[in-house]
Formats: structure tokens, C-alpha cells, sequence
């Protein structure tokens, strides 16, 4: 790469040399930008632009700031751990809610970070795109481990909320659900879209559950109400994990 980079170089350097030995001329003036140059033409563009603005005004309404980009990353982060919440958030009326509850979002799911300053509706959507739907999985302990001790073994996290997981060596050392240590006999309340309880990214969820309640909810709609809630409250967000997830060194 090095070595095509310098063979450019010298031939521009060639190039720019033969050019000197030529005669030529050229003017050049100062022009200011301003009004003389705007143009009363009607673009096809514009009338695409005005046909959709009353649709586009409300994507424009800043729901929530932030201090910095929030991005995703494995095994936890800012953005996959506030998708995760907003799970929780909105399974919170849930049918017999007193079962601990944790929450599962795929990474696939989030196609875009959150911008530094004010996040628009636009952008919340942008970063949740699909018409996913929240859904309960009523599972067994036993169930749920699984799941979870897969994502240790591969090193591969998926987007988790109200868990404290520790790994080390691949190994699941620590599992805690509402802050109560996981036990394979009781059952659990699993919080997650359609898309994963139906089979999809390879997951088998609805077949190890023993109920399933469908919210109807769309998770970009309740990525909204819940942001709006936040920043009612005073918060700002951050781009920063709080630790759900550790993957010791070994």
C-alpha cells in the first residue's frame, strides 16, 4: 500500500511539474453568497419536500438530550442497556407482575446510535426501525439459564436488562434477576419483541415458554414514551454501561 502511494505521489509531483513549464493564465475574483444568488425556481425536490412536512414536523420533536453519542457494543453498553429498559418499561403493567423480570433485546435489533445534544423522535426511530411489538415469555428458570449460559459460553451478549451477570473462562459465575440469585425451579418473567420469540435469530423462545402475553405495544413507540419520561426527570444521557454484564479476564 506504501509502495502505490509514493509511485501516485511522484507521478503527481511529474505531472504538476510538466503543467509549470506550460503557459497559461487565470483570474479569479471574491463572490459573496448571498440573496443575488438564491433562485425563485420551484425543484421537484420542493414539492416532494412540502408534500410530506406535516408528517415529517413531528419526527423533528426532541424528546430527550444527550452529553454525548450513545452507541452499542458488546457485552453491555449505553445504548443496547437503555433498549433493554425500555423492555421493562413497557411490560411494567404486565399481567401477575410480581414474577422477576428480566429483559432481551438482539443487537440486530438496534441499527443506529443516538446523536450528541437533542434526540429528535426521528432519531429514536432511526436507531429502532422495525415495527417490533414487546412481548412476555413466562419461562422456568432452568429455561432462562440456558439462554444465558449460551451468550457466556460464546462470548456473544445480547442486550440485557434487570440482570447482574458476572463470566469468567466462559462460564456463567454470577446470575442475578431483581437482584435475586436465578433458580432453575421458579419461573421468571422474559421481556422481549416478537421477532425473537418468534424463531427469529435463531432463537426458540415461545417453545420453552409455559405463557405467552403479546403488549401490542411497538417498542419504538414505547423507545418514546419512556425517553420523554427520562428527561422529565432531569436525565441527561451518557454513553456509559453500568455493569450488568462483566466478562472477567482470565
Amino acid at each position: 500500500m506504501l509502495r502505490k502511494r509514493a509511485i501516485v505521489l511522484v507521478l503527481a509531483v511529474a505531472a504538476l511539474q510538466s503543467l509549470g513549464a506550460q503557459d497559461f493564465e487565470y483570474k479569479w475574483r471574491r463572490v459573496r453568497m448571498d440573496s443575488t444568488w438564491e433562485s425563485g425556481a420551484l425543484y421537484s425536490v420542493d414539492s416532494i419536500v412540502a408534500a410530506h412536512q406535516e408528517q415529517i414536523q413531528p419526527l423533528m420533536e426532541v424528546v430527550i438530550y444527550s452529553s454525548e453519542e450513545i452507541r452499542d457494543r458488546r457485552p453491555e453498553s449505553a445504548l443496547s442497556n437503555l433498549a433493554a429498559d425500555i423492555l421493562l418499561y413497557a411490560a411494567g403493567d404486565r399481567p401477575d407482575s410480581g414474577l422477576p423480570a428480566l429483559s432481551l433485546m438482539n443487537f440486530g435489533g438496534i441499527r443506529s446510535g443516538l446523536p450528541k445534544g437533542g434526540v429528535r423522535i426521528f432519531d429514536v426511530y432511526s436507531a429502532f426501525p422495525f415495527d417490533n411489538t414487546v412481548v412476555v415469555a413466562r419461562m422456568r428458570g432452568e429455561d432462562v439459564r440456558r439462554i444465558l449460559d449460551k451468550f457466556a459460553s460464546s462470548g456473544k451478549f445480547e442486550a440485557l436488562g434487570g440482570v447482574g451477570i458476572t463470566v469468567r473462562d466462559g462460564r456463567m459465575k454470577r446470575c442475578l434477576i431483581g437482584g435475586r440469585e436465578l433458580e432453575d425451579d421458579a419461573l421468571y418473567d422474559l421481556v422481549t419483541i416478537d421477532f425473537l420469540l418468534d424463531s427469529g435469530d435463531r432463537f426458540d423462545i415461545a417453545e420453552d415458554a409455559v405463557s405467552v402475553y403479546r403488549t401490542g405495544i411497538v417498542f419504538r413507540d414505547a423507545a418514546v414514551d419512556y425517553l420523554r419520561r427520562l428527561s422529565s426527570a432531569g436525565v441527561v444521557l451518557e454513553n456509559r454501561g453500568d455493569g450488568r454484564v462483566t466478562i472477567e479476564d482470565r
